[in-house]
């Protein structure tokens, strides 16, 4: 596949002000020795990719991956919510089901793609949205004020970021904190007016005379960290995202070919969800295509990717197989098998873009799950463990911490009499992702989550990734 070619430049002003682009983190703690000397020295190599979605809110994992096999799910505990198990999809080992809003995603699951994995957490959570959500992107439940996230760590430790353009980047309203640290990465406020202010000819006046600072400088890649603070990378960015074209690309669905895999817009090319959806699948189409835009021969480009999605906090009006609930799982559901047909080769594109899915993860996170009763308002409240998922060519799918050797009775009250025991600890299971995966050095795990080995967090890993 050629590369379209790129556009010109702009103005760092002009930039600021014009692009859906979040700056605010290009402070100057990158300029501090650690990072710098760090990485001066290194030249990673690397060809993985990993996508994160962050379900916002809280994601109910019972209604979710339903514990069937649990007498405690029942319409007592949830008169309002329960599915019964005649209305779910039946996972195969006698004691978990899906919601039916997931149906796309038995797909992944049924090619071994997918792991399912349920009882997530850690402990002694406070149920707060603010602490839950920065403790899940900073790596460490003894600090919910440390604001820096263990991905930037990772990134920081492997020098992922190195000779790289756009080798992060984050397509949400605001820059996640799972991403913050010493380097500023590009997050993507709106994909659509990520872009020039002005128009030709002064467009193409401002890019000549940006880069005209920059044209004689040699040697740049090892001071990447510093000259964020100026403005190189602002103009490898912009360059970068246009060449993309994102607003040509339309992948079909093999299955059927008028809908879009990642539909943003209320035509035949829709296949059924509300308008309010576009947005998600917009940041996803993103994402996809910053992984399928790298050059892995050369190693560059981007090699994460991620976005959130929100709404997933439903004290009222949750909702069974309908609802808002379901409609949520329908958007996750059909945004991972997207994903998974986009980023295999499969998909009905003019570009053809080669298949990295043998070099690519995807995963959900959430900061909690929902409480095992249903309250008086016909949905859930905040509770401790919930499930998430990964998939990817490098994954070993299926299902995991949901079944009646690893879910005893009682599982469900098991915290304060109210709320699902977690048994897999978050950081195992994004260890295992940067380890066995990402290729993060097996003696690192206490510099991105820390207390990793004193709290034998080791033993609760599942065997994720092949």
């Amino acid at each position: 596949m050629n590369k379209r070619t790129r556009t010109g430049s702009c103005s760092r002003r002009s930039f600021l002000h014009g692009c859906g682009m979040t700056l605010a983190g290009f402070g100057v703690s990158s300029l501090f020795p650690g990072a710098f000397v760090r990485h001066a020295m290194a030249s990673p190599l690397t060809d993985r990719r990993l996508l994160f979605i962050f379900l916002r809110g809280g994601n109910d994992g019972i209604n979710a991956v339903i514990p069937h096999g649990d007498a405690d799910y029942n319409v007592t505990n949830r008169p309002n919510l329960y599915i019964p198990p005649a209305s779910a999809i039946d996972l195969g080992n006698g004691f978990a089901s899906l919601h039916p809003s997931l149906a796309a995603m038995m797909e992944p699951f049924n090619a071994g793609d997918l792991a399912i994995v349920h009882r997530v957490g850690y402990p002694y959570s406070t149920l707060s949205h603010f602490d839950g959500q920065r403790i899940w992107e900073n790596g460490d439940p003894e600090k919910p004020q440390l604001f820096e996230g263990w991905l930037s760590r990772y990134i920081d430790e492997s020098m992922l970021s190195m000779g790289k353009d756009l080798p992060v980047i984050s397509v949400q309203p605001l820059p996640p904190l799972l991403l913050r640290g010493d380097e500023k990465f590009v997050n993507i406020a709106d994909p659509g007016n990520f872009n020039y202010v002005y128009p030709d000819p002064k467009r193409a006046k401002f890019a000549t005379a940006w880069r005209r600072r920059f044209e004689a400088l040699a040697g740049l890649d090892p001071y990447r960290p510093v000259l964020s603070q100026t403005g190189v990378r602002l103009i490898d960015t912009i360059d970068e995202y246009a060449s993309w074209s994102l607003a040509t690309w339309d992948p079909k669905d093999p299955d059927s070919p008028s809908h879009s895999l990642f539909p943003v817009m209320d035509d035949a090319s829709n296949p059924g969800f509300s308008p309010e959806a576009f947005g998600f699948f917009n940041s996803l189409k993103v994402c996809a295509l910053s992984l399928l835009e790298s050059d892995g021969s050369a190693h560059n480009g981007t090699r994460v990717a991620g976005t959130e999605v929100g709404g997933w906090d439903l004290h009222t009006g949750q909702g069974q197989t309908a609802g808002r609930h379901a409609e949520l799982l329908s958007w996750l559901g059909y945004g991972f098998r997207s994903l998974r047909i986009v980023l295999s080769g499969g998909a009905i594109d003019l570009r053809n873009y080669p298949s990295i899915w043998d070099k690519t993860t995807v995963v959900t996170l959430s900061e909690f799950g929902r409480t095992t009763q249903e309250n008086g308002s016909n949905g859930s409240d905040h509770a401790a463990a919930s499930c998430l998922f990964v998939m990817g060519g490098p994954v070993n799918g299926g299902l995991y911490n949901c079944d009646a050797s690893t879910w005893p009775a009682g599982s469900m009250f098991a915290v304060d009499g109210r709320y699902l025991m977690e048994r897999t600890d978050y950081r195992a299971i994004f260890w295992e992702i940067l380890r066995d995966h990402m290729g993060a050095p097996p003696p690192t795990p206490d510099a991105i989550f820390p207390g990793y080995t004193i709290y034998g967090l080791g033993s609760q890993e599942l065997g994720l990734i092949a």
